[in-house]
């Protein structure tokens, strides 16, 4: 089964309230897609963001890179950290699949994205330039 985590299907389940009252913070994401060693930017890479929880794959975003291959301030639901940090024990987070399309050269990757309480992550997708350029020579 596969739901949307806006969905009013998926926030009428039990998949959904246990989810949540696991994962009661809140954690933001910004993906940045380039190439080139990060020296240019990719626009239109399309980025999901999904989790299997119970055997149902949950998708919690859906977006594309802008023309400075940028998507900031995307929200995920992520472990709550109740106490001060005072050993790698009560560092708690969420982990969520991150799907990078690039329809323009036919490319696609993935990542595992931990998203941690109060905290923004930045996760760069990076495309090889020879993977971009096939038969050009670099030099």
């Amino acid at each position: 089964m596969e739901y949307y985590f806006d969905s009013e299907e998926f926030k009428d389940s039990s998949i959904y309230k246990n989810f949540i009252n696991i994962n009661d913070g809140k954690g933001i994401l910004k993906v940045e897609a380039s190439t080139a060693s990060e020296a240019y930017p990719l626009e239109g890479v399309e980025i999901i963001i999904s989790k299997m929880i119970d055997g149902s794959k949950v998708i919690f975003y859906k977006g594309v890179t802008n023309d400075s291959g940028i998507i900031d301030g995307i929200v995920l639901p992520t472990r709550r950290i109740d106490k001060e940090v005072e050993n790698v024990s009560d560092i708690v987070f969420t982990t969520y699949d991150l799907v990078a399309k690039y329809p323009k050269y036919n490319m696609e990757k993935t990542y595992d994205v931990s998203i941690f309480d109060n905290i923004k992550v930045i996760q760069p997708i990076t495309m090889s330039v020879n993977d971009l350029i096939e038969g050009e020579e670099n030099g």
